[in-house]
């Protein structure tokens, strides 16, 4: 069954065209509720800067320049600029066959009034940043001083998307990008994104910075004002909470404070800079590898990038590199996923010492075995087994997994240790006829 999403595209380019001779004219919408104060929108709204879109000044468009050599975090804003040369397809594979993609890459982020979705819920804060050729960051705003400039709004960003060769955005995949689409669809509009290519940064930075401190007390994740402390070096001041965000739009409508949302304007352009920040960051961490990483954490997360790019060497550099840091979590980690891989192109032997690496990490005495110490422990098993052929070695693994195994596990390892002894049995018995 098709999802909603597609469906409301179909309705939308089926409305869209020119109506069918004898049909009765569309009822488009006529009246929007304006939820506003007493003043008229862009006498109010006049004082946050820009430019009205639309003749009511309903929606305001706000222009803002960074210049390239301030400071963000530890480097200059004009180090985040994306190059030709950065490896944007190891992100998305999709990527690959891009040309140019980085002439017009915006980068993408909208504050809402609810995170609940339907008609009711609108984005009243728009926000696009991009670099142009000197490395100054401009961030271009549409905000809304009244529901009835949301459909001036979505034209003029359909224009800057129409000249956008990438759209970047930080968990809009499942987020900032369908809702917009559903207020296209609600307009009657057909989505610019629809053949726009599109990176969702959450899944890398997942994967580069997702197992960082998440063991310890007191873990921030993976959002993005936690990535701009952890990794970048950027620490907020005054900032507004995310969850103070909509209650603050509402009071705006009520009262006509435009202080209410200047908090929120500069938070908008603050997680621009930082997502294109954050960007750059993770495609110079995958193009200089493992050597360049401050964390075994990141090296682990190099490798794990690598293998699913099918980039078998830099793989392995990056999983042996993590191995050899001195955090038992990740070391332990590292050489499994190392030996998987070894295995999987069958590079046995590597494999097996690389399971090996595993198995001394476990601590003199410890007699229960976590559960890829056991996985260690049978490969090698099988390894001396079949491969090695080594069956002392094997009759050694299989009763140290038998002892470390119960149920089935157990009844596996012994059946294991029944055959390996009965070849050990007949191969003395062919010295004896010897």
């Amino acid at each position: 069954m098709r999802d909603l999403t597609a469906r409301l595209r179909d309705i939308v380019r089926r409305e869209s065209g020119a109506a069918p001779a004898g049909a009765p004219p569309v009822r488009e919408l006529t009246v929007v509720p304006e939820v506003g104060f007493d003043a008229a929108p862009g006498e109010s709204v006049a004082q946050l800067g820009g430019r009205p879109v639309d003749p009511r000044g309903a929606c305001l468009q706000i222009d803002y320049r960074y210049p390239g050599d301030r400071p963000h975090g530890r480097r200059p804003i004009e180090a985040y600029r994306l190059h030709e040369a950065a490896p944007i397809a190891l992100f998305d594979p999709r990527l690959g066959r891009l040309e140019q993609w980085t002439r017009r890459v915006v980068f993408f982020d909208i504050e809402t009034t609810g995170l609940s979705g339907g008609a009711g819920t609108l984005a009243f804060l728009v926000g696009c940043g991009w670099f142009d050729d000197e490395g100054h960051f401009t961030v271009r705003q549409f905000f809304l001083a009244g529901p009835s400039g949301e459909k001036p709004m979505l034209d003029a960003l359909g224009r800057l998307f129409d000249e956008a060769t990438l759209l970047v955005t930080y968990n809009g995949r499942t987020f900032d990008v369908p809702f917009m689409e559903t207020r296209w669809a609600f307009h009657r509009a057909s989505p610019p994104t629809d053949d726009l290519p599109h990176v969702d940064m959450l899944p890398p930075a997942r994967r580069l910075w997702g197992r960082r401190d998440l063991a310890r007390p007191g873990a921030e994740g993976c959002s993005l004002t936690s990535l701009e402390r952890r990794v970048l070096g950027v620490h907020r001041h005054d900032d507004v909470p995310g969850f103070e965000i909509p209650a603050r739009y509402f009071q705006f409508l009520r009262t006509g404070d435009v202080s209410l949302v200047d908090g929120i304007l500069e938070h908008n352009r603050h997680d621009l800079i930082s997502l294109a920040a954050v960007t750059s960051h993770a495609l110079w961490l995958v193009q200089q590898g493992p050597e360049a990483c401050r964390e075994p954490s990141e090296q682990l997360a190099l490798g794990q990038l690598y293998e699913r790019a099918g980039d078998l060497e830099r793989a392995v550099a990056a999983y042996e590199a993590a191995g050899r840091s001195r955090e038992a979590d990740v070391q332990r980690l590292a050489w499994t996923r190392l030996a998987r891989l070894h295995r999987r192109h069958r590079r046995y032997d590597e494999a097996a010492e690389a399971w090996q690496q595993v198995l001394d990490l476990v601590p003199p005495g410890r007699r229960v075995l976590t559960a890829l110490e056991r996985e260690a422990v049978e490969a090698l098993a099988v390894h001396h087994e079949h491969r090695a052929r080594d069956l002392d070695r094997a009759r050694a693994y299989a009763e140290a997994l038998g002892a470390a195994v119960t149920g089935r596990h157990a009844q596996d390892a012994a059946r294991r240790l029944t055959r390996i002894r009965r070849k050990l049995a007949g191969r003395s018995d062919r010295r004896l006829d010897l």
